[in-house]
């Protein structure tokens, strides 16, 4: 099996191996081709497909940093794949956002927060708008745990008082396990009724000690930071709601300069720092058991997880079967970490027999650095790929 990579990096190397030249439609398009051999009939549908793949409003430069580290990556070198992506990034103009959204993604992958933040700053300035939230890639757990694990509870959606009910519940979990993972990355709306609700559950599992590790916070801050109007006295509980979250997350500094504003627009005297006697750490990893009160996320379709390794995984197999009676297959790629280069190969293989079939395959929410390499393989020519929102 052989990938020579179009679009190679001038002067200072290539760190991925041999490269043929630079190949470039009439437009400036550049084309990534690829060829594989020994692998019969599928091999030519692979070859043909390779033609057709065009990577729109990307430099030649860019390309061949996303292809060097996508392939990177699927082989485990993680840093290699981080060293080209930073320096892709450094030199880059705002159409390069597509390394962006690869290096924020490997950031997540490696569990680096402090490089992820850092780059967020770079981001902003670049981009002049806001950069991706930090969130938990780890591919989700099986859910059979230890039994002395923090239940992961995940809130999603607009959260408003209709949620009370849950929420009730959600303060008896804690106050029987003495600990609680609440993710609020996937909240897109809250209201002031949800503002209050969460103030409310917050202080609940404080006065109760339960240890709580909120994920995602900085999403919800982002929810909750455009009704805070320094001098004009209005959305109160918005304010209360954020200075509760601080609290939990022990930032004393940012909540510091918060009441100050507080007590300026209302004229009252805002909380004091008392935050939670005690906070289990967000980084506190490890298998959360399923309990029956706990909202778990649904996940429909053919579920890709963790690493997918070797030329014939037994979840390629799986795969076969799970297609051969469908016309529509759906792919979950949502807690996909890894796909190895062989790998890729083989399921592109499996993808073009049922396109071959006339079935179409949707893979969802891959993490950027799986759908580089996607690209790379052609299994955008075989199979729709559906990007997760950056």
């Amino acid at each position: 099996m052989a990938l020579p990579f179009f679009g190679k990096k001038p002067a200072n190397g290539d760190r991925a191996g041999d490269s043929s030249h630079p190949g470039k439609s009439d437009k400036g398009d550049v084309t990534t081709s690829l060829d594989f051999t020994h692998v019969g009939d599928i091999g030519r549908s692979l070859a043909a497909a390779a033609g057709k793949i065009q990577v729109q409003e990307v430099s030649v430069e860019d390309v061949a940093a996303i292809e060097e580290a996508a392939v990177l990556y699927a082989n485990a070198n993680d840093s290699g794949a981080k060293a080209v992506l930073e320096e892709a990034v450094n030199g880059s103009s705002k159409k390069s956002d597509r390394l962006w959204r690869m290096l924020f993604d490997l950031y997540r992958l490696t569990g680096d927060k402090s490089a992820f933040d850092s780059h967020g700053v770079d981001f902003a300035k670049l981009f002049e708008k806001s950069p991706p939230v930090w969130d938990d890639a780890t591919p989700v757990a099986s859910a059979a745990g230890p039994k002395d694990a923090a239940p992961a509870v995940n809130l999603s959606g607009n959260l408003s008082g209709n949620a009370r009910t849950q929420f009730e519940q959600l303060v008896r979990i804690g106050a029987k396990v003495g600990k609680l993972r609440i993710d609020l990355s996937r909240l897109r709306g809250i209201d002031d009724a949800g503002c209050t609700l969460l103030s409310d559950t917050l202080e609940s599992l404080k006065r109760g000690k339960v240890k709580v590790a909120l994920l995602g916070a900085q999403q919800a801050l982002s929810l909750l930071e455009p009704k805070l109007k320094v001098g004009e006295a209005a959305d109160r509980v918005y304010w209360l709601a954020a200075l509760a979250m601080m609290q939990q997350l022990g930032d004393e500094a940012r909540f510091e300069d918060m009441a100050v504003n507080f007590a300026i627009t209302f004229e009252e005297s805002p909380p004091s720092w008392d935050p939670p006697e005690a906070v289990l750490s967000p980084t506190d990893s490890g298998d959360f058991p399923k309990l029956e009160e706990a909202p778990v996320p649904e996940r429909e379709g053919f579920i890709l997880d963790g690493v997918v390794a070797g030329a014939q995984p037994e979840v390629l197999r799986k795969l076969a079967v799970y297609g051969s009676d469908r016309n529509s297959i759906e792919i979950d790629a949502t807690q996909l970490k890894r796909l190895e280069f062989v790998s890729a190969g083989s399921l592109f293989n499996q993808l073009a027999q049922f396109q071959t079939q006339g079935k179409l395959t949707v893979i969802r929410h891959p993490n950027e650095m799986v759908a580089a390499l996607m690209r790379v393989m052609g299994i955008d020519q075989v199979a729709q790929i559906e990007h997760k929102k950056f």
